[in-house]
């Protein structure tokens, strides 16, 4: 399956798209704030990034510019305009459609 970068610095949050993405197949890194996770994507690798860029410090948005052409799943519970993000889902996300999100981006 898939390498995902998932950004979000809610720690439940972050570790249950984990917990979910694992159990599908998909092998997970977590980054707590944007500039761990522009790090991340500077060592490439990635098949997908799914991040919550309304973060209070180092905000994900620089993140969804840098992920080009990794394409980019937003989840988050604030609305989410039209951008680089793919596909957006509501956070809290039940794992059911995470899951279903993420293998549909990756055309699984």
């Amino acid at each position: 399956m898939g390498r995902v970068l998932i950004v979000d610095d809610e720690p439940d949050s972050l570790l249950a798209a984990r917990a979910a993405l694992v159990a599908a197949g998909h092998r997970c890194v977590l980054a707590a704030d944007g500039e761990r996770a522009l790090e991340y994507l500077a060592g490439g690798g990635f098949d997908l990034v799914v991040i919550d860029p309304a973060m209070p410090l180092h905000d994900g948005w620089p993140v969804l510019a840098a992920a080009d052409p990794v394409p980019v799943v937003v989840m988050s519970a604030a609305a989410v305009p039209a951008g680089p993000a793919v596909a957006a889902v509501p956070k809290p996300c039940p794992a059911a459609d995470l899951v279903r999100t993420v293998e549909a981006v990756l055309g699984r």
